[in-house]
């Protein structure tokens, strides 16, 4: 394949629209026209239905990959967007940098629940349709034995691949304690190891820095996000669902802590007139002891008589 285009571009976004969602087979790809970015062919690949049916995946294709010369290699970066066509602010965006190669020469774009997609009220499905974008901001070839340029940003973790820096620690950590996580690397590609770990420090960093008062409606969404994306990797994670699942029901912490804090005000308040009403009732049963005694007192001082008695009706 020759293209006469430049290696390298900058930001050259490509929208794809997928009419009939719901007619969609399940477990089946659904592909994009190709279109050139950086001098080489693309498509997007979509599949509906992967993992019993329940999640949707996006995945960046190299296409034609038979005309390509042998030892091909391309470093890519670009941004993924799920475009929310009801509230445009919510559309969800990734920023994805890879390596393609002939034994590697797709990219995963985006993992959501289908559940959660098709949802009419979340604004992703429009009149049967959804629409994605990906927008490459570089595309170059880096030669048959060069590795993807490594960053400042990025560490190579347990020769599992390139992590992102702050998210070693959090993976050192998990494995140390985990050691079951580094099958992973005997059986799945490079490429997929890379993104599982990654997936995995991203909820664990979560996790680190959110308190129980920050869970609010959007921060439990992000993570039931990012729990989704690290479901899809099959990584031995019993140990992790259950402080994933306790944290997810924090949702409306913060609402539920003020309204402790209201009823507490409340129990205040009742208690303190609960307290002056016991006062007074004190101060009456002391009075009412008080005028018992004096009655009783008053009663001691006379003798009742009946007023006939001093009178004399016969005469002596």
């Amino acid at each position: 394949m020759k293209i006469q285009e430049p290696k390298d571009i900058t930001y050259k976004k490509i929208a794809w629209t997928i009419s009939n969602f719901s007619s969609l087979k399940t477990n089946t790809a659904h592909i994009s026209e190709d279109f050139i970015i950086g001098g080489y062919a693309w498509n997007i690949q979509l599949y509906k239905g992967i993992q019993d049916g329940k999640y949707l995946v996006i995945i960046l294709h190299v296409a034609d990959v038979s005309s390509l010369p042998q030892g091909w290699s391309i470093y890519a970066v670009c941004t993924f967007t799920m475009v929310n066509q009801v509230y445009n602010e919510r559309s969800e965006k990734r920023d994805i940098k890879d390596k393609f190669n002939n034994s590697c020469h797709w990219s995963f774009l985006y993992y959501v629940e289908l559940t959660r997609l098709q949802d009419p009220s979340n604004g992703y499905i429009l009149n049967d349709k959804c629409i994605v974008e990906v927008e490459l901001s570089k595309v170059s070839p880096i030669g048959t034995r060069a590795l993807v340029p490594k960053d400042d940003a990025t560490a190579e973790f347990k020769d599992l691949g390139l992590i992102e820096k702050e998210l070693v620690p959090l993976l050192e950590e998990a494995c140390l304690w985990h050691p079951s996580l580094m099958d992973c690397k005997q059986k799945k590609s490079r490429k997929f190891v890379e993104w599982a770990f990654t997936a995995l420090g991203r909820v664990l960093q979560f996790l680190k820095n959110k308190k129980w008062k920050d869970m609010n409606e959007k921060a439990c969404k992000e993570l039931q996000h990012l729990w989704e994306e690290l479901e899809m990797s099959r990584l031995d994670l019993r140990w992790l669902e259950p402080l994933v699942k306790s944290a997810l029901n924090m949702r409306g912490y913060a609402e539920k802590v003020e309204k402790v804090n209201m009823l507490k005000q409340d129990l205040r308040v009742l208690e303190t007139k609960m307290n002056k009403i016991k006062e007074k009732l004190a101060s009456t049963e002391q009075s009412i002891e008080m005028t018992r005694r004096e009655l009783v007192n008053a009663e001691d001082d006379f003798e009742e008589k009946d007023l006939e008695e001093n009178i004399r009706y016969r005469q002596p």
